[in-house]
């Protein structure tokens, strides 16, 4: 295991194009065998645990594990990062052959069909680790079976955007999958950190309590830092832009508004509007609604040509 000063000098060496609290982030990621990193969304998690996970094991292969509606986002990043790295997404296709030395990304839902565990996986990578927060859910034990299933020498990373500090019962089952002390016992956690006590029908941990000791015993295996803390960020700045549009998008983007204000003053104007006699006025109201949805795609559409520019400036 690298002492913390060879992790922090194996960071700078990859620091090229990135914030210093991803080079942080990344020493951090380096300096331990199973992590999680808890950092703000948008703060470059993906990014951190790519380049650690690949300076830790040059040869793979590696598998993450996330969300079905990000699988595709994080074969682009990978491939952002590392240009010559294979990256292979299983689900609906089959997982590579077993010789597959790069990336293989899957979703939770589908753990349990593919032999995950009959490979040597060098890292494993759990994005949106919160979705593993029920400790008793099928998705929790997949986890923790393919995680135990790893050589010693393997490196889990396990990423998160969503504060966890608020309810301490949902950081158990990620303290388990990085064998953290406070994870063999949830009885013991919840008693001492979540305010557990029994009720009529079993154990309440529900609560907080502990909090500081809590984030104490937290230092040495998740790191979490927020925009604020490390984003040299100036206020938003907003502008009108004024842009030229197509004069028949405009005609209709005013039909359809003028239409929508006069669906809108009969109903109001109507007592017996929601009685059935008032269906037809129902019916030109929501024909409204989806002239107006309409236009507004056309006037979005017809905006492109000028907003472009206006970004890349």
């Amino acid at each position: 295991m690298p002492t913390p000063s060879d992790a922090r000098n194996r960071a700078a060496a990859l620091a090229a194009g990135l914030y210093a609290h991803q080079v942080e982030g990344i020493a951090f990621l380096l300096g331990r065998r199973r992590s999680i990193l808890a950092d703000d969304m948008g703060l470059g998690k993906t990014r951190q645990s790519v380049l650690a996970m690949r300076e830790s094991h040059p040869a793979g292969p590696y598998l993450v594990v996330c969300p079905a509606s990000v699988k595709i986002n994080w074969k682009r990043e990978i491939q952002l990062v590392l240009p010559d790295a294979e990256v292979a997404i299983a689900g609906p296709a089959p997982l590579p052959p077993p010789e597959f030395q790069g990336w293989v990304v899957i979703n939770y839902d589908i753990l349990r069909k593919h032999p995950l565990q009959e490979r040597r996986w060098a890292g494993l990578i759990f994005d949106e680790a919160h979705y593993l927060k029920n400790h008793r859910s099928q998705r929790h034990r997949y986890s923790v079976d393919l995680a135990r299933s790893l050589d010693e020498a393997a490196t889990v990373h396990l990423l998160t955007g969503t504060p966890l500090m608020n309810r301490p019962r949902d950081l158990f089952p990620l303290l388990q999958l990085v064998r953290h002390a406070l994870g063999r016992s949830f009885v013991s956690f919840a008693k001492r950190y979540c305010d557990g006590h029994k009720g009529d029908y079993g154990w309440v941990a529900d609560g907080a309590s502990n909090i500081e000791e809590l984030t104490v015993q937290l230092h040495g295996i998740m790191l979490r830092r927020t925009k604020n803390e490390v984003l040299d960020l100036p206020p938003k700045v907003r502008s009108w832009v004024e842009v030229e549009v197509a004069s028949r998008v405009a005609r209709q983007m005013s039909a359809a508004v003028t239409a929508l204000f006069r669906s809108m003053s009969e109903r109001s104007g109507d007592p017996g509007a929601g009685l059935p006699s008032s269906a037809p006025r129902r019916s030109r109201s929501g024909t409204a609604l989806g002239q107006l949805s309409s236009a507004r795609q056309r006037l979005a559409a017809a905006k492109v040509r000028n907003t472009i520019p206006f970004v890349e400036n």
